[in-house]
C-alpha cells in the first residue's frame, strides 16, 4: 500500500536547508554610514547653498555652474562612524552636472563633478537657508548620520562563495534592503548598492587612465591589464540614491556614486574624484 501511494502521489522532495545568513554575512560585512534627512540642526544638508570660503569659486563646466548637491561635515561623520581614510575636520561639498548627468564612462566627463574639501562652518546654525541668485536646485535638507552594516553585492566573489541557495537568496536581499529601514540608500565609505553592474572600482581606474568604458573597448584595451591592480585603491566616497523628498531622480530611478582613490583622500585631495551614474 505504502508503494502504491507513493507512485500516486511521489516521494517527498527533500526541504531545502537554509543557513543562517545574518551568520553566514557576518564575516564579509563591512561598515558604513547611512545618510538620513532630519528636522534637527546639523552641518551638514542637501541642497541649499554650499557656504563657500571666501576665495573659493563655485565649480563650473563649461561657463555653466554645477549643480550643488549636498555638505557633509567631516566630523559629524565620523561621530557615527569613524573612517580611517577620511580626514577628521573640514567639510566636502559634492557637485555635478545635473543638467546633462554624464553616467562617467568616459574620459570626457571630467570636470562634470567636483568635490571640494572645505574647513567646516564653525556654527550650525550659521547656515544660510535661502538661495542664492537662484544657483541652488535641491531644497535646503538638514543631514543626520548613522552607522550601518552593508553587505557586498551578489556579484562580488565573497558572496558568490557562499553558494547561496534560492531561499538564502531571498534573506540575503532582504537583509540587505532591511539596513536601510526603507529610507533612499544614501551612504558614505562601505559597499556600494549597484543599479546594474558591481565593477564601479575598475571603471573608475581605467576611465580616470584614459579609456573609455561605454563599451568593452575600454576593458580589452591593452593598458589595462596593467591598470587592473589600481582599482582596488578606489572607495566609495558618497553614494546618492534617487529621492522622492528631494524631487531628484538620476536617469531612470538611478543612483549616482563618487569614488577617490584611498591614499588621495587620506591626505585631503579630492581632486581626481570620479562620478558613476547608475541606473535601470
Amino acid at each position: 500500500m505504502v508503494n502504491i501511494l507513493k507512485r500516486i502521489f511521489g516521494e517527498k522532495k527533500n526541504e531545502i536547508t537554509v543557513r543562517d545568513v545574518a551568520a553566514l554575512l557576518a564575516a564579509i560585512v563591512t561598515p558604513a554610514v547611512h545618510v538620513v534627512k532630519t528636522t534637527a540642526i546639523s552641518r551638514s544638508h542637501f541642497g541649499g547653498i554650499p557656504n563657500l570660503p571666501q576665495g573659493i569659486a563655485w565649480p563650473e563646466r563649461n561657463g555653466k555652474k554645477l549643480g550643488f548637491l549636498a555638505r557633509l561635515s567631516l566630523p559629524e561623520i565620523h561621530s557615527a562612524h569613524s573612517i580611517d581614510w577620511l580626514p577628521d575636520s573640514g567639510a566636502l561639498l559634492f557637485f555635478y552636472d545635473m543638467e546633462e548627468q554624464p553616467w562617467g564612462y568616459d574620459p570626457e566627463d571630467r570636470g562634470s563633478s567636483v568635490v571640494l574639501h572645505v574647513p567646516d562652518i564653525p556654527m550650525a546654525d550659521s547656515l544660510h537657508l535661502e538661495t542664492e541668485d537662484g544657483d541652488s536646485i535641491l531644497p535646503h535638507q538638514n543631514l543626520a548620520f548613522r552607522r550601518i552594516d552593508v553587505s557586498p553585492s551578489w556579484e562580488r566573489e565573497s558572496v558568490r562563495a557562499l553558494e547561496l541557495n534560492s531561499k538564502e537568496d531571498d534573506l540575503y536581499f532582504e537583509r540587505t534592503e532591511s539596513v536601510f529601514q526603507g529610507e533612499p540608500k544614501h551612504q558614505v565609505s562601505g559597499f556600494p548598492s549597484p543599479v546594474q553592474g558591481d565593477q564601479m572600482e575598475l571603471e573608475c581606474q581605467l576611465v580616470t587612465n584614459g579609456l573609455y568604458c561605454g563599451n568593452p573597448s575600454g576593458y580589452e584595451d591593452p593598458r589595462a591589464e596593467a591598470l587592473k591592480p589600481g582599482a582596488s585603491n578606489w572607495r566609495l566616497l558618497f553614494q546618492f540614491d534617487t529621492d522622492d523628498d528631494l524631487d531628484v531622480m538620476w536617469g531612470d530611478c538611478g543612483t549616482i556614486y563618487y569614488w577617490v582613490e584611498e591614499h588621495a583622500a587620506r591626505r585631503g585631495d579630492f581632486q581626481n574624484t570620479w562620478l558613476v551614474l547608475q541606473c535601470g
